[in-house]
């Protein structure tokens, strides 16, 4: 199970799991990615969950979430898992449905504003997802037969398109555009290499975008393909607006 699922099962926050196995009071093994699995014959051994012999440590989130919408801290978290830096924030602490109805508090009310790349809430991706619009995509690609078949064959109400020549381009880009979705053509050098991927994940400009590398054929690319997927290129106009869906699901997703 995921500490998400062991959460659930044991009616406690996915903080207090982490800390169980960091203090090595529950067995967990990591995947390659990094991420904690714990089995379910672990948690009754240790009267966790549906067999607990003592009342297990109370969360402050609600354990189900009401609505169609995910919460902001299950859209940008891992799996089911809310990243570290939302443990501290108030929306994460109060349950509350809806990020963005608390940014005009800001900071002094304890909202850290952590994948909030601009002031506007409406570049988020988690925003947009909710409210329906189209997602936010930047491709960046020499080939101009890719860039003119994705123009053609785009749905603009599903996905907002901008393109990019170079990494030079792609951050003067970024400095007006907030991609939910980045996809780097390793026709480029500085993709195939690793740098340019590495780049746009460690930009604090984009807090909350995911990145797939386009790997042409013959092309060996040196990418951590667990933080950079990737997908054969050339690739269409129905993969991409796919992989912008997949994005937008994440925040409407029934709990």
């Amino acid at each position: 199970m995921t500490t998400g699922e062991v959460a659930r099962l044991c009616g406690v926050t996915p903080d207090a799991v982490l800390k169980w196995i960091k203090a090595g009071k529950l067995p967990a093994t990591r995947t390659p990615g990094g991420h904690y699995r714990v089995s379910r014959q672990d948690c009754s051994a240790l009267g966790l969950g549906e067999t607990a012999t003592e009342e297990p440590e109370k969360s402050v989130v609600p354990a189900s979430v009401s609505g169609e919408q995910a919460r902001c801290w299950e859209f940008f978290g891992e799996g089911d898992t809310p990243k570290e830096t939302c443990l501290s924030c108030v929306v994460y602490l109060s349950g509350a449905q809806h990020c963005y109805r608390l940014a005009e508090i800001g900071k002094p009310a304890g909202h850290q504003r952590n994948f909030c790349g601009k002031d506007d809430c409406e570049p988020c991706s988690f925003y947009r997802a909710c409210h329906g619009l189209s997602t936010e995509v930047l491709v960046v690609t020499r080939d101009d037969a890719l860039t003119r078949r994705l123009e053609r064959d785009v749905e603009p109400t599903r996905v907002s398109l901008r393109f990019a020549r170079s990494g030079y381009e792609a951050s003067v880009t970024i400095a007006e555009f907030h991609p939910t979705l980045v996809v780097l053509d390793s026709d480029l050098p500085e993709v195939r290499d690793g740098q340019l991927p590495e780049a746009i994940m460690r930009d604090e400009r984009l807090p909350d975008a995911t990145v797939f590398v386009a790997c042409r054929q013959d092309h060996e690319v040196t990418v951590d393909r667990e933080s950079a997927p990737t997908i054969e290129a050339p690739f269409t106009g129905d993969q991409l607006e796919g992989l912008a869906d997949a994005l937008r699901r994440r925040g409407h997703r029934t709990a």
